[in-house]
């Protein structure tokens, strides 16, 4: 499931989460997924939670269109590995 904003104003600034089940979070793969735009992350989270029995990383993204925002997406929910990705603004 993905939630991709539609303002205009989503390009500027958002965050990717990506959830895992435990210990099958891949960094390198999130990072993989990002491509040429892994240069807009400004910022990155990564949070696990035994009592919700996931893991999460979430990077905040500068400059990246919704549609490429959307290649992102298509490329991280393909993966097995990932149980959901989502974009905020």
């Amino acid at each position: 499931m993905a939630y991709l904003p539609t303002h205009s104003d989503a390009a500027d600034h958002v965050c990717l989460t990506v959830r895992s089940a435990p210990g099958q979070l891949r960094i390198v793969g999130v990072w993989q997924a990002l491509g040429q735009h892994a240069s807009h992350a400004r910022r990155s989270h990564i949070h696990c939670s035994g009592k919700r029995n996931f893991d999460e990383l979430t990077v905040t993204l500068d400059s990246v269109s919704p549609a490429e925002l959307g290649d992102i997406m298509l490329l991280l929910n393909a993966q097995p590995w990932v149980i959901a990705a989502s974009v905020t603004e």
